[in-house]
């Protein structure tokens, strides 16, 4: 999976009109263009505060438990009504929660209830209005956890809402109905605590033990295909064991796909008697079913329990135990975290307002997350009273060859390793603390000493090097087919941040040169004795170096990267996301790291000199977020992971270079007319499109002034869908959306609603979604549509075509009438046939009998020639 282009970096060509006016428009949307910074490392405090707690599905009501009376069993719990309406934005652009949520209204419920959970039994209609009322009457699910085993339950609940949908909302009135245990199949109870579902009511997970006995500590799950129901739950079992399970009914699930593995590459158990199942507490699991965030390590205070270490397992974090690095791991020890839970997109700025609650309302003025990326969650915690946003938006790139957020593994077990780093690209790739390097234990390392949101810093924890230590990576590839380690590529990209020490080099005499990266034979950064650094790859056999950077400040952070085009040669050299300008030399041609040891801080030797006055010594300072790619990465892509950096504006001057310009530079597994039915072919058409997108847009648009906002704004921008027009062995011509166009993120619950066959990603190119696409699309009054990306959801391009017709099968071609019609040979029949009736490309939208299809034929924006493989 990779991120969606919503923004992209435009021809230089571009630049003749943007720059003489960017001084016309940016006054008109600078402030809303400077108002989304990057908060994946910022807690903000919020006055929700409670134990366990839950959310609507819509984001508007939250119920905690906020007074426990164990003589008695009874539980307060109170309902507040959540306002975006209310929240407020700083002059950088953070949130203030001040005023969004209401004072509420607080029962008593007297059965030991304890953690609760929603469950809709309609989630596309959360709650319904009469009089001007909002009322939600869901089912809580809650556990009993006082004066008895713990196990779970099912009541009614009415919560009306008064002054819904504004600034002014409340809780009028909060009842709830008659207690009913859940049982399973078998009759048994679910015994356990802290639950949470999935949207459609079916997918229930929570805290229990492996045998339903009672036990906790682990990570478990139950389904019922009848949402909501009071009995026929299967038997719980281990969430590690969800991907064997023969209930055909899980597969809706991504969590369900794949085995689970822990950050260290090892499985969790596949039996219960094998062991070394999931262990965690206090889960919360997004609407569809992909992720469970979860509690992973025990927390040392008076509390005890299992408390620290939010995580992330699921179908975007490649099922493997993912430690998030960043504000909501503030400190490896330093509060309890327990409940979280989030509205995943609702509150969305960019949402289309025919996706919100109530339907037809905006989310332009005040709108969460606010880290503009990609995929980011919206996590509101009740015992930590704070709100946290998690960007998932890269973790599964398919370029990405190492990725070292240079925080600390957790383990299998649960315990943190504070000897090593884990490898977010997947690869296993684990880096480990030599000498005298370290993971800090706490955030403060990585935030500017300001505490501005836009000033560059690093992520979460980070490496600290006080001279003789490093982070090392064994690169192994036995078969030699690991891009970028034993098979050659033609692209490579380098990010990372540091922040070297305010007296690196105090008193040193001589060159006391010292390494940041090492990997005898493939790479080297180097920090120069005068604060520049100075990048060297190995490029077909030879090294190249690349010369020194502008010097860097000393004492605070700085985003480096550094790319390579292998097609033309071309090197790129980014400072906090903007491009040096730098003269660089040019080296055509292939490059491998080669397997061996990597070095992050230091060089082979591990020098311990406090001044190397002969150089090759070991950094002083922090280093953090190595990132490593197989391909030359846009400017636009790296401005979006430079955190702090203001640099959105230079990123869309950036010229792409020859490379990028080529299918399987955009996914790499889109090299051959067979893929051009594929999904990594639908992102690879879209991407060369959206590189095309800037230019043409200004050059054809009939409001030239509200298309250069979009380009520069924040509503999603240029990101043209491709469509084949036309193929060889070699190269395919890409036809291009018309520029007047919608792209929006959507979800496969939205989708299936449309056509009940598109339920993930697995069928993302199928006539189902296709069908689904198309009527989405239609229902925001265009005619045509089709899914362009795929992310932690689908991304639909929504434009008008100018010819519809049903046209049989046998008529467009044999690949067609053979019923492949999803085959790029296919795709390739229906632009023919468009083309012989004036048309530059078309699509299939409909498939009305076993005959016929539904065809739009459309004029591009533009047609271009791109090769498959460099």
């Amino acid at each position: 999976m990779v991120p969606p282009v919503r923004t992209w970096p435009p021809p230089r060509t571009l630049s003749r009109f943007l720059v003489p006016l960017l001084g016309l428009v940016l006054s008109a949307t600078e402030a809303a263009a400077a108002t989304r910074p990057s908060l994946v490392n910022t807690r903000i405090s919020t006055p929700f505060g409670s134990n366990g707690h839950s959310s609507t599905l819509d984001g508007r009501v939250f119920i905690g438990n906020v007074g426990e009376d164990h003589a008695t069993t009874t539980t307060t719990w109170r309902a507040r009504v959540f306002r975006p309406e209310a929240v407020t934005y700083d002059a950088e652009g953070k949130p203030g929660f001040s005023s969004a949520f209401s004072p509420g209204k607080t029962i008593q419920v007297k059965n030991g209830e304890n953690a609760l959970a929603f469950c809709f039994t309609n989630p596309a209609q959360p709650y319904t209005l009469s009089s001007g009322v909002a009322v939600y009457q869901p089912f809580i699910f809650d556990s009993m956890m006082f004066n008895g085993p713990n196990r779970f339950r099912r009541r009614t609940t009415d919560i009306r809402v008064s002054q819904p949908f504004t600034a002014q909302a409340e809780i009028a009135s909060f009842s709830t109905g008659t207690l009913e245990e859940l049982k399973t199949v078998s009759g048994a109870p679910i015994m356990g605590i802290e639950p949470t579902m999935t949207s459609d009511g079916r997918l229930f997970l929570f805290q229990g033990g492996p045998n339903n006995d009672g036990a906790i500590d682990h990570l478990m799950y139950s389904y019922n295909p009848t949402p909501c129901a009071a009995t026929g739950w299967s038997t719980p079992r281990p969430l590690s064991m969800m991907f064997n399970d023969p209930n055909p009914g899980l597969k809706r699930y991504p969590l369900a796909w794949q085995r689970m593995k822990a950050a260290t590459g090892e499985d969790f158990g596949d039996t219960v008697a094998g062991g070394n199942l999931i262990r965690a507490a206090y889960p919360w699991v997004d609407h569809e079913g992909r992720n469970v965030l979860y509690a992973a390590v025990g927390f040392t205070g008076a509390a005890g329990g299992r408390r620290e270490a939010m995580s992330l397992i699921g179908a975007d974090t490649g099922w493997i135990a993912h430690h998030i690095d960043g504000s909501i791991n503030t400190d490896r020890q330093d509060i309890a975290h327990l409940f979280y839970s989030g509205p995943m997109w609702n509150f969305e700025q960019e949402r289309a307002p025919e996706q919100n609650f109530p339907p037809g309302s905006s989310n332009e003025t005040r709108f969460l997350p606010v880290t503009k990326t990609h995929d980011v969650l919206a996590l509101f915690g009740s015992n930590t009273a704070d709100y946290n946003e998690v960007d998932l938006g890269e973790l599964l790139n398919p370029f990405q060859m190492l990725f070292l957020p240079m925080n600390e593994m957790v383990t299998r077990a649960g315990t943190y390793d504070l000897t090593r780093t884990p490898d977010g690209a997947g690869r296993f790739y684990t880096g480990t603390l030599v000498g005298t390097a370290q993971i800090s234990e706490k955030n403060d390392v990585t935030q500017p000493s300001s505490g501005s949101l836009w000033e560059p810093h690093g992520k979460g924890k980070a490496l600290v090097l006080a001279g003789g230590g490093a982070a090392t990576v064994n690169l192994t590839d036995p078969s030699s087919t690991v891009p970028g380690v034993g098979a050659l590529v033609r692209g490579f990209t380098v990010q990372l941040a540091i922040r070297p020490d305010a007296a690196i080099n105090q008193g040193c005499t001589g060159n006391p040169y010292r390494y940041l990266l090492a990997k005898p034979g493939g790479l080297d950064l180097i920090y120069e004795a005068n604060g520049a650094v100075h990048m060297s790859f190995v490029i077909n056999g030879q090294r190249v170096r690349l010369g020194f950077s502008q010097p860097l400040p000393k004492g605070v952070w700085t985003h480096l990267a550094y790319t390579w085009d292998g097609v033309t040669g071309q090197f790129g050299e980014y400072i906090n996301g903007k491009a040096t300008g730098r003269a660089l030399p040019t080296a055509p041609g292939s490059l491998r790291l080669g397997t061996g040891t990597l070095f992050i801080g230091a060089g082979s030797n591990l020098d311990t000199q406090s001044c190397p006055a002969n150089g090759e010594g070991s950094f002083k300072g922090a280093i953090d977020e190595v990132r490593f790619f197989t391909n030359a990465r846009s400017n636009r892509s790296i401005c979006l992971t430079t955190l702090g950096a203001d640099c959105k504006e230079a990123a869309i001057q950036e010229e792409p270079t020859g490379g990028q310009f080529v299918m399987n530079q955009q996914h790499p597994a889109c090299n051959s007319v067979s893929a051009l039915g594929s999904q990594a072919c639908a992102v690879s058409l879209h991407r060369v499109c959206a590189q095309r997108g800037a230019d043409d847009a200004l050059s054809s648009a009939s409001n030239f002034y509200e298309t250069l906002q979009q380009v520069i704004g924040n509503r999603p921008p240029i990101s043209l869908l491709g469509v084949p027009a036309s193929a060889t062995s070699t190269e395919v011509n890409v036809a291009c959306a018309p520029i007047q166009h919608e792209s929006l993120g959507v979800t496969f619950e939205e989708l299936a609603r449309r056509h009940a066959g598109c339920t993930d990603e697995r069928f993302s190119q199928s006539t189902d979604c296709t069908a689904a696409a198309h009527r989405w699309c239609q229902g925001l009054g265009w005619t045509t549509g089709q899914i362009f990306e795929m992310t932690s959801r689908p991304w639909v391009g929504c434009f008008n075509s100018g010819l519809l017709q049903d046209v049989p099968r046998s008529e467009l071609g044999p690949a067609s009438n053979a019923g492949n019609i999803t085959s790029g040979e296919s795709r390739l029949e229906v632009s023919k046939w468009c083309q012989s009736r004036g048309y530059g490309a078309g699509v299939i939208q409909e498939v009305p009998s076993t005959t016929t299809v539904h065809v739009h034929c459309f004029k591009p924006a533009v047609t271009q020639t791109w090769k498959f493989v460099p």
